[in-house]
């Protein structure tokens, strides 16, 4: 501009001074409008870049910028608005990865805590919660030791922490509740290489180490009662080949014992037989219209004589009217046979037994009472276990063999079928 200036001084006659400073005026007032010019043509999109930075820092995203030109700036711009399209596409792939992460933990029957380098937990699921009854809110922050309050755990991270291994090991609880863990430790790497934690997996094992007692308690059982017949019979047998086949009044009597020992193991041969159909699926039942009142009537008029000898009273509380049901008429005569059959066995003479038949809307409860021992309440979460026998040598004593409980359980889950019950 100044340049300007001077070639327009030249231009003028030599020794003008007023019109020399016109023309530097006229220059600098040139120079100052084109340079302002130029400063706002330059500081409005980095303002327009400012702002966007500012929003892309506050986690808008979406936020761009409007600078279209075709220089430098403009590839500035268009470089920043790529920027904020990877950002956007980075976080919100991160968002979905978190959110299915979270739905994983949440829905996980396994137990999962996450303790930090520093040993305090840092992220508890619902599942573990339940499992050790403590809750993250109270607990985040804290040292894994205080925190859970379980010295085997404790023991399992802390080990890791120490070897940098993966650890398992086989933990019991006592609170909440009673329960066996199978605990696996792994440790968690960051950034680098960086050890950053350990992770825990607790899986419990509970039903199964139960489920595994209740195999060998069944195995030991069915021994026993199978045995017992068969020593019956084996005896009477060998005694009538010593000598007493030709005693004929002994020989008849043994020949009776044999006969229902014989009947006793082939009915323990069937319900095992019936019991492993029904586990198995193999069992289909074949669901009719049946009338349970009419149903319930025959068992009583079956099992009458067995209360009457016994000196037990036996009432029945049934509707007039047909009661109309869909079901299996032999596995509803079987599970009523053997909720009597308990009500028969464990009441002592003199005692009363009550058999209702109750009609709903939508359902019917048949309901079986009797003023017998009845169940211990630490035992009635046991009620429907297979081969569960609250008193094994009274049920031993009284031919009881837990099958019963199989039969009945399988026939009442059904929500096809009648529900039943026994108090």
């Amino acid at each position: 501009m100044l340049f300007l200036g001077l070639v327009f001084y030249r231009s003028l006659p030599y020794g003008n001074t007023e019109q020399i400073l016109a023309a530097l005026f006229f220059a600098i007032v040139i120079s100052t409008a084109l340079v302002l010019l130029l400063v706002q043509v330059i500081t409005r999109p980095l303002g327009e870049f400012a702002r966007v930075v500012r929003q892309l820092a506050q986690g808008n995203w979406n936020a761009r910028v409007k600078y279209r030109n075709q220089d430098e700036l403009g590839e500035v711009a268009r470089s920043l608005n790529d920027f904020s399209d990877k950002i956007r596409e980075t976080v919100s792939a991160l968002e979905e990865s978190k959110a299915r992460l979270e739905a994983i933990l949440v829905n996980m029957e396994s137990g999962v805590l996450l303790v930090n380098s520093s040993g305090q937990v840092v992220l508890v699921n619902p599942a573990a919660e339940e499992t050790l009854g403590i809750l993250l809110r109270d607990i985040l922050g804290k040292s894994q030791v205080e925190a859970l309050q379980n010295y085997s755990l404790s023991s399992l991270i802390s080990m890791v922490f120490s070897e940098w291994q993966i650890q398992s090991a086989e933990i019991s609880l006592f609170y909440p509740e009673e329960r066996i863990l199978e605990a696996t430790a792994a440790p968690v790497l960051g950034e680098g290489e960086k050890r950053s934690g350990v992770v825990v997996v607790l899986y419990d094992l509970t039903r199964i180490r139960r489920l595994e007692r209740v195999r060998a308690e069944f195995v030991a059982n069915v021994s026993h009662e199978l045995k017992t017949p068969v020593t019956s019979i084996k005896g009477f047998a060998e005694t009538l080949l010593d000598g007493a086949l030709y005693n004929h009044r002994s020989a008849e009597e043994f020949v009776n014992i044999i006969n229902e020992e014989a009947d006793r193991l082939s009915r323990l041969v069937n319900d095992l037989l019936e019991l492993s159909r029904i586990e198995f699926r193999d069992v289909e039942p074949q669901l009719i219209p049946l009338d349970l009142t009419s149903e319930i009537k025959k068992i009583i008029d079956l099992l009458e004589p067995r209360f009457r000898k016994k000196r037990l009273s036996l009432k029945a509380e049934l509707p007039k009217q047909p009661v109309i049901v869909q079901a299996d008429s032999d596995m509803i005569r079987q599970s009523l046979e053997n909720l009597m059959d308990n009500s028969l066995k464990y009441t002592p003479e003199g005692g009363q037994v009550m058999i209702s038949l109750l009609p709903g809307q939508e359902e019917v409860v048949v309901v079986v009472k009797d003023s017998g021992i009845g169940i211990p309440a630490e035992d009635l979460s046991r009620v429907f276990e297979r081969f569960y026998r609250v008193d094994k040598t009274r049920s031993r004593k009284l031919g009881g063999n837990g099958f019963g409980a199989g039969h009945c359980q399988t026939h009442c889950q059904c929500p096809r079928w009648p529900r039943l019950g026994r108090e």
